[in-house]
């Protein structure tokens, strides 16, 4: 693959997984621009640990979500293809994609947010990486500040929403320990692949 993408510039694929208010649980910023993103993530650390371990998140009722770039995996749901309007298949989308679109946000602020962003980065790969690094650790920062700003969900929805969340988060990481995704630190292992993908 090349870093030229189908979208006709150079480009690095950056892959996240986002939480509902947009923080960035974990990132991989080593795959070439032409790369698929099913492909990227197939090729990342955290692919390989969720292939050994999805048995245990089924269990707990926990999967990921992605969109259509994304092969169906036991832990990854993904929408169905040419869902018919009003149908069961349809309803389905509606909400996959509701729950999805904090990721699309969360891209959307880091690229918005932080100028150097908004034009080609002319610099080395690797100093192209720790910008991009850099940009979504900010952005978690933001994030953080924002929630303690804001304080708790003022309706009763709102405050039963985020127990229900943070007790799942909480569950999560008890239960799995040995990893190391939680806030901005997911992927390291996978930056520091050497340039044969190793």
């Amino acid at each position: 693959a090349t870093f030229f993408s189908r979208k006709g510039f150079f480009g690095i694929n950056v892959q996240a997984i986002v939480d509902r208010k947009k923080r960035i649980l974990y990132r991989n910023i080593i795959h070439r621009g032409a790369e698929h993103d099913s492909t990227a993530f197939k090729h990342s650390n955290f692919y390989e640990w969720l292939e050994k371990n999805w048995k245990k998140l089924a269990e707990k009722g926990l999967y990921f979500i992605g969109d259509s770039a994304y092969a169906i995996k036991s832990f990854l749901v993904t929408p169905f293809d040419n869902a018919v309007h009003g149908t069961p298949e349809d309803n389905y989308n509606f909400f996959h994609s509701s729950s999805r679109i904090s990721v699309e946000c969360a891209f959307g602020e880091i690229d918005l947010r932080w100028g150097i962003l908004w034009s080609t980065l002319r610099f080395s790969l690797a100093h192209n990486v720790n910008v991009i690094d850099a940009c979504m650790r900010l952005h978690n920062f933001i994030v953080d500040w924002r929630e303690d700003k804001q304080g708790p969900c003022r309706t009763e929805v709102g405050m039963k929403e985020r127990d229900l969340f943070e007790e799942d988060h909480r569950k999560f990481m008890a239960a799995y320990p040995d990893i190391d995704i939680y806030g901005v630190h997911g992927g390291e292992e996978d930056d520091r692949r050497d340039s044969n993908g190793n």
